[in-house]
């Protein structure tokens, strides 16, 4: 029996193994293999898949440009002015939303939620229509009630990019901070108001000390995804001149003739080196680290009744709503209505979504996006799911490995993903074929998403206890029946959960396709922008209807599921069901009969 016991160890040992080394090898085809060609593509004199030679020339021209230390030093001063401003208001909605009783705080967390989810596309192309100086919608109300000379608002500015990312960045902080100031234990704060201390002092003292860590986290996080910005300084920053390094390398790319990948690439690497220390300095920040803010009995939730105060704080979140959501969507839906984008005459008439809807190229886009959506949602999913499991359950020797081939995505900014993918897949003879092709575009925004599967996926494996498996196993089941009936059954909700979410990422993605689609293979980002800078804004803006419909019709579809799958399991509960066919009744579980 003995013997049998050990064979059924090794037998399971060795699938972790395999299993985990298969993985292994994907994985770092998808992200490691494209950031080591990128490295060789740097030092080659020609274009990815052309014939060239190993040299310097890249880095020495682009590191004697001074326009490479103006641009880094843009980056760095947008991304620390868009940590801060943006930290300060999340900070402020979280307290509010937690610990205080004002109206309406309730609706907080569904509209930062439904900000968080629209592309970054999204304030890009719906600040600058309603911040252009000459037709923009903000500045026609301005000048028709104020006695201005000049229009107030011009988002193609510095401050124009500052405001707009701040605004997008909110409910990324505001979401990860709002579980720290609920989980608070205010035993510290009590002992700070028996001492003497007022409401304010014991908040600014006792409280936020205790959270510095997760807020200096997710500050670093926030900083990380700032240098990545391309979406908005495209849109805001190149009609003002005003380049960060993402548009920089887009502009070594795309702008010149031949294209000067050498310098871009040299420059993409200086870029993934910074986002790599800056992640392993979070990682070095938390990893490691318990704060332990919820301690027994004791915990309560506290509410500070904030008095007229708290109608100030609802209008607070009511401004925020109002310039994050209401004002862009607005513009959005009122050019798309124009029959030429900023001119009220001549009526409103749904004539742009006729005349953008046929048109070939965003025929293929809204097709494309669509797939590659859907299709590489669960392919993500269903490959992060397998990652986090091993990485969170197997004794895999190389999980360690696994788990940062998995983030390394994160430190990879959208175009320098698609250069890396241009150099490994055309220096490649067999992988060169699928340039061109939505193949590559499913690649690519796969790729993009891996960090955030796998975030979602450890998270909800890591609430699943050990024991149910083990038990499983010990009463026959092979590993996959347990896996199956039991971890992915559990985790549905967070697996479907992460499919929308990546789904909605990828179709308003627009970094990486901007390098990787050729003519056919465009998706809905590539669509927008071309008609935008086309001079055709109001068919820009009838596409990201679509778009933001197709969003609404997702949560919806997520909201009657989730109604839907508690309907279910009330239904269960009230015929006494337990268990279901192929999973092990707890009992069976246990080991009683």
């Amino acid at each position: 029996m003995t013997r049998f016991a050990a064979l059924a160890r090794w037998r399971a040992r060795l699938r972790e193994q395999l299993l985990g080394t298969g993985l292994l090898l994907v994985v770092g085809f998808l992200t490691v293999f494209p950031l080591v060609m990128l490295a060789i593509g740097s030092v080659r004199t020609a274009a990815p898949g052309m014939p060239g030679a190993f040299s310097l020339d890249g880095y020495i021209v682009a590191y004697s440009d001074p326009q490479t230390y103006r641009t880094w030093a843009n980056s760095l001063l947008l991304a620390t002015q868009v940590t801060l401003v943006s930290t300060l208001i999340a900070v402020f909605f979280a307290w509010v939303v937690a610990r205080t009783d004002t109206p309406g705080r309730g609706l907080a967390v569904p509209l930062m939620a439904l900000v968080f989810a629209m592309p970054h596309l999204f304030f890009a192309m719906g600040w600058a229509m309603l911040g252009n100086p000459r037709i923009g919608l903000l500045n026609q109300l301005a000048l028709a009630v104020l006695p201005l000379a000049e229009p107030p608002f011009d988002t193609n500015s510095w401050g124009g990019l500052v405001f707009v990312m701040a605004l997008g960045a909110v409910p990324f902080k505001f979401l990860l901070i709002l579980g720290a100031f609920r989980a608070m234990d205010l035993a510290l704060e009590e002992a700070s108001r028996a001492a003497g201390a007022g409401r304010l002092k014991t908040l600014l003292f006792v409280g936020l000390p205790i959270l510095a860590p997760t807020i200096l986290g997710v500050m670093v996080l926030s900083f990380v995804r700032g240098l990545q910005a391309f979406d908005v300084p495209l849109f805001l920053g190149l009609p003002a001149k005003i380049y960060v390094f993402s548009t920089r390398i887009f502009d070594y790319v795309a702008n010149y003739q031949p294209a000067r990948y050498a310098e871009a690439s040299a420059l993409a690497i200086s870029l993934v080196v910074t986002m790599l220390g800056l992640v392993l300095l979070q990682w070095r920040i938390l990893g490691r680290r318990e704060f332990v803010t919820v301690t027994g009995k004791g915990y309560r939730p506290d509410v500070w009744r904030l008095g007229p105060w708290r109608y100030a704080c609802a209008a607070a979140l009511a401004l925020y709503a109002l310039l994050a959501l209401v004002l862009p969507l607005g513009q959005m839906v009122l050019g798309s209505l124009q029959p030429v984008y900023g001119v009220a005459a001549g009526g409103l008439s749904f004539d742009n979504y006729g005349a953008a809807l046929g048109r070939p190229i965003v025929q293929r886009a809204l097709r494309n996006t669509i797939l590659i959506a859907v299709g590489g949602g669960l392919l993500a999913m269903a490959l992060t799911t397998l990652v986090a499991y091993v990485v969170a359950r197997s004794r895999f020797a190389g999980r360690r490995a696994l788990d940062l081939a998995a983030w390394l995505p994160w430190t990879m900014p959208g175009i320098v993903l698609g250069l890396s993918m241009l150099w490994a897949y055309l220096s490649v003879p067999g992988l060169k074929s699928l340039y061109g092709t939505p193949w590559l575009l499913l690649i690519g925004v796969v790729v993009t998403v891996i960090p955030v599967g796998v975030r979602v996926m450890a998270g909800a494996i890591g609430q699943v206890g050990r024991e149910l498996e083990e038990s499983a196993r010990i009463h026959g089941a092979p590993w996959w029946r347990a896996f199956v009936g039991i971890v992915l059954r559990v985790t549905a909700p967070s697996f479907l959960y992460g499919w929308l979410v990546v789904g909605l990422i990828i179709s308003g993605e627009l970094s990486v396709p901007m390098l990787l689609y050729a003519p056919g293979s465009e998706m809905l980002g590539v669509a927008v922008y071309n008609l935008y800078t086309q001079g055709r804004a109001a068919e820009a803006a009838a596409v990201f209807c679509v778009i933001l419909a197709a969003i609404a019709a997702a949560f919806a579809v997520a909201a009657v599921g989730a109604a839907l799958a508690r309907w279910a399991v009330r239904v269960r509960a009230a015929h006494g069901e337990r268990g279901a066919p192929g999973v092990l009744r707890p009992r069976e579980a246990a080991g009683t009969h």
